[in-house]
């Protein structure tokens, strides 16, 4: 192991480096004052921890920097002056993490990132210059947890996404550019939290999402062009433990009828919805007991179900006038 961290003066590091054969672990964070790395860096070929934190005038990595095959961790955090990963990222087969969180200068990933097969986590928070992802996202398969928080230039999300059939967590809290997500999100079988938090471009979520079959907590406050709740997320099978946030989704005007059905759900997940109509606000103040009556009573399609059932049970020659008018109202408004 060499721990050069907090050597705030050091500019440099001499070509000589590449002769430890046996290096484990190199040590660099908080060396503010060194702006790049020798190309013989590729030659450590037994490091397998690489910490680059802090290291707020490096501006460059070596190409060489794909020859460390063991290498298992590297963590750049705060690498403020970094623009670029280099191509040969792609060759490093044994990373598992890699953190690149508060890059602010970081504008992109290079397409070999989808090459890292034995990568699981992956934190990208608070790179606020990456606008897109690579499509080649969507090739690691090992990748559980991903981190785009404060990702606040990134518009679109790869639709490759939905390949990662490992991820559990995806944060893309305060992503305030996103105006969509794909299509592709609902394949994301392995997922267990969705935090959305924040993302006040989005207007709509995909039908898709009820494909989420491990969701467990799914968070949308502060979403506040968000319209509408897609009533695909009640085909969720862990629906009943499903932990939804909606507070402050100020352009909100109507409640799911799923709602109706989640065990977790409190007033406190639903403060903020100040365009709410449906149901009323004076439900909403009474709590859930009244607002899971009020979505049951009102749900046209089960409301439907129950007149054609009771119509059959007495043998009526006439359809009720009630259920003409919310067929029409169903079928035939826009």
């Amino acid at each position: 192991m060499l721990d050069l961290g907090g050597c705030i003066m050091l500019t440099a590091l001499p070509d000589t480096l590449g002769l430890l054969a046996k290096l484990i672990k190199l040590d660099l964070s908080r060396c503010g004052a060194l702006t790049g790395l020798p190309e013989t860096l590729g030659q450590l070929a037994a490091l397998r921890m690489l910490l680059l934190r802090e290291c707020r005038s490096l501006s460059r990595l070596p190409e060489s920097l794909g020859r460390l095959s063991a290498l298992g961790r590297l963590t750049m955090s705060k690498c403020y002056a970094l623009t670029a990963l280099p191509e040969s990222l792609g060759q490093l087969a044994a990373l598992r993490d890699m953190d690149l969180a508060e890059c602010l200068a970081l504008t992109g990933l290079p397409e070999s990132l989808g090459q890292l097969t034995a990568l699981t986590i992956l934190d990208l928070s608070w790179c606020c210059a990456i606008m897109r992802l690579p499509e080649s996202l969507g090739q690691l398969a090992a990748l559980t947890f991903l981190d785009l928080h404060d990702c606040v230039a990134l518009t679109r999300l790869p639709e490759s996404l939905g390949q990662l059939a490992a991820l559990t967590y995806l944060d893309l809290t305060w992503c305030r550019s996103l105006t969509q997500l794909p299509e592709s999100l609902g394949r994301l079988a392995a997922l267990t939290l969705l935090d959305l938090s924040g993302c006040g471009a989005l207007t709509e979520l995909p039908e898709s999402l009820g494909g989420l079959a491990a969701l467990t907590t799914l968070s949308l406050r502060c979403c506040d062009s968000l319209t509408r709740i897609p009533e695909s997320l009640g085909h969720i099978p862990s629906l009943s433990i499903l932990n939804i946030t909606l507070e402050d989704c100020s352009c909100l005007t109507r409640l799911p009828f799923f709602f109706a059905f989640m065990r977790h759900l409190s007033q406190r997940h639903l403060r903020g919805l100040s365009a709410l109509t449906f149901p009323p606000q004076t439900v909403i103040t009474m709590g859930m007991p009244r607002i899971r009556k009020f979505l049951i009573k009102h749900h046209h399609p089960l409301k439907i179900l129950l007149l054609i059932l009771a119509a059959r049970r007495r043998r009526m020659r006439h359809l009720p006038a009630e259920l003409w008018a919310l067929m029409r109202d169903d079928f035939f408004c826009a």
